[in-house]
């Protein structure tokens, strides 16, 4: 008798509730989430940085943070791939898991980041990034990229119940020392909350720049202890 694997359940589950659909299955690869940004020219790629992402837990793969990252020993390794895949003009953000087998690309989408950290990119190097995208469509080359020792992060705030929203944080940009903090809400008091275990979960994007990641971490969560989300 043959025993039912857990992903065929999993698919069998899927296909009652939604038959008829097409399902795409993907591997899981195990280890450090990370991306590279790239911004190309008529001269080749240049590496802007790159970023840590932090999930939720399994199996949902929620992306909860993003912290800056900018180099490793696995980016020439990416890099390599992007050129073999012909990758060289504009904005591209590459995201790839460090394996133990090496590094292993997830996606490669011809646009830059998102989720806010198109805006973290550029209040890291400390440059216009969304000039620098479109001054290359105009036909400039990309301008020298800083060396930086800031340290950046996104951090999503999650909802973790379903329910109604009481009370929230609004729009804020505040320099708490030597951290600046902005605050983005993406619902609003009276919003209705169903739990979906994906980025649509998100109440909130809290970015913050500074020396350091713990004085980044300190401030972020100071910010969110006095600003608190209330879903009820």
């Amino acid at each position: 008798m043959l025993v039912e694997s857990g992903l065929e359940r999993a698919v069998a589950e899927v296909r009652r509730r939604r038959p008829g659909e097409s399902l795409v299955v993907e591997e899981y690869l195990e280890g450090p989430l990370r991306t590279l940004e790239t911004l190309g020219d008529e001269g080749g790629l240049r590496v802007l940085g790159g970023f840590e992402t932090t999930l939720g837990a399994l199996p949902y793969f929620v992306e909860e943070r993003l912290d800056w990252a900018p180099s490793d020993g696995s980016q020439q390794h990416v890099l390599g791939a992007l050129r073999a895949l012909g990758v060289g003009f504009g904005a591209c953000h590459t995201e790839y898991v460090v394996t133990a087998g090496g590094p292993r690309i997830v996606e490669v989408n011809y646009r830059v980041i998102g989720d806010h950290c198109d805006f973290l990119l550029g209040d890291v190097l400390g440059v216009p990034v969304f000039e620098w995208i479109l001054g290359v469509h105009l036909g400039a080359r990309v301008p020298a990229v800083p060396e930086v020792s800031r340290f950046g992060a996104a951090v999503s705030v999650v909802a973790d119940r379903a329910g109604v929203v009481k009370s929230a944080p609004g729009h804020e940009s505040v320099v708490l020392e030597d951290v600046r903090l902005w605050h983005r809400p993406l619902r609003a008091v009276g919003d209705v909350v169903t739990l979906t275990r994906t980025n649509r979960d998100y109440l909130g994007v809290v970015r913050a720049v500074g020396p350091s990641r713990e004085r980044v971490d300190a401030v972020v969560e100071e910010f969110r202890a006095a600003r608190p989300w209330v879903v009820e």
